[in-house]
């Protein structure tokens, strides 16, 4: 039996489906109004992909990524602010350190959580005017160097424009963040009704932990991974549909406990040895066997799926929950993998959000859909 911790999207039913249906329209919509609102700042900055030769961008992917750096901007612009230059070192040395040296992770995440709960309490100033160059360098220390590039992108776009001082630009973000708070709480509000109340008991026990970051994160930033999943679903579904081969990523917290979990280790991640008939993990394991597409546990990297330039091998549908799963879409993008992803219906994990942990779950009807291979198992 699972308890609702953060999110969760099974409401008055023993399933997902009515969140799907709602998601759907609400992420439409959004995304809809700030091409309407912003109609030459998203075909400005689709010119200026083409213009510097960077790939291009549907309008769609653009307003959204404006989107995200509104939010991002206005959840933790205060934070990148006060990043002091000895903690910025710090944090982007034992970043390199867990790159280069594989073996040192556990100790660079201890240490990464130590020196992240010493900023708490710091009041250091960065040495840069703007606020999207310091966001950049906050998220550089955490090693989401994805994200930072994309925003990276927006910021050269706006320096290159002149006509767009930077207090302009910040206002334009945070007021677009600030109507898709107002907005995503009325409509996705009941599906992260816990997430501050996690927030103000079990998160701190974290504040000392490599993984603080992760579990802070406001409802603000759950609604944003919900939309972000949607909109990059639909960037990505027909790069995903035309390829030759799928495969399904699943994470561990959706298998049976781990003392009974007998998945077989290979170089693409964990694959099910149907050990359990109850187990999530199996269940998919064995519609992907009648259907025609692998299932693996997470990876080490992704990298082991990238296709050397081939394009069209292989499609990638990663099941995660709603903080992570979005960002996973521009993570395999820049490997040129298309991706589809698919959200947990609730958090369990004992590494994050649950001391014992439990089997988490996902929405099969949904899974089904992405794949496009009908509605019987």
């Amino acid at each position: 039996m699972y308890r609702k911790i953060t999110y969760c999207l099974q409401l008055s039913t023993s399933n997902s489906d009515e969140y799907y249906q709602t998601i759907s329209s609400f992420a439409e919509r959004s995304i809809e109004l700030i091409k309407r609102s912003h109609p030459e700042i998203i075909s400005g900055f689709c010119e200026y992909l083409h213009q510097t030769g960077l790939p291009g961008r549907s309008d769609v992917e653009c307003a959204f990524e404006l989107l995200a750096l509104g939010v991002y901007l206005k959840e933790y612009r205060e934070k990148a602010h006060r990043l002091s230059p000895w903690v910025n070192f710090l944090l982007n040395l034992l970043v390199a350190s867990r790159i280069h040296w594989p073996k040192s992770e556990a100790l660079s995440k201890m240490l990464s959580g130590w020196v992240n709960g010493l900023a708490w309490f710091g009041h250091g100033k960065s040495g840069k005017d703007n606020e999207i160059l310091e966001l950049i360098t906050w998220l550089k220390t955490s090693g989401e160097n994805i994200i930072a590039e994309r925003f990276n992108k927006w910021n050269d776009y706006f320096v290159e424009r002149n006509d767009l001082p930077a207090k302009d630009v910040l206002i334009l973000c945070l007021d677009l963040a600030d109507e898709f708070d107002r907005s995503s709480r009325e409509v996705l509000g009941k599906y992260t009704e816990n997430v501050d109340q996690f927030l103000s008991t079990a998160a701190l026990e974290h504040r000392w932990m490599y993984d603080a970051r992760l579990v802070y994160k406001t409802r603000l930033e759950y609604h944003l991974g919900m939309v972000g999943t949607e909109i990059l679903n639909s960037v990505y579904r027909q790069r995903f549909l035309s390829t030759e081969r799928k495969v399904v990523i699943v994470p561990p917290c959706m298998s049976a406990p781990d003392v009974k979990c007998k998945a077989d280790e290979t170089p693409f991640g964990a694959k099910c040895n149907s050990c359990s008939p109850s187990c999530r993990v199996n269940q998919i394991t064995k519609m992907g066997k009648k259907h025609g597409f692998d299932v693996f546990m997470v990876p080490d990297d992704m990298k082991i799926f990238n296709t050397g330039g081939k394009k069209g091998t292989i499609g990638v549908v990663g099941i995660s929950c709603a903080l992570t799963n979005w960002n996973g879409g521009w993570e395999t993008g820049l490997l040129d993998i298309p991706a589809q992803g698919v959200l947990l219906d609730y958090v369990g994990c004992k590494y994050h959000w649950d001391r014992a942990g439990f089997p988490t779950d996902t929405n099969l009807k949904k899974l089904r859909a992405v794949l496009a291979i009908g509605s019987k198992s």
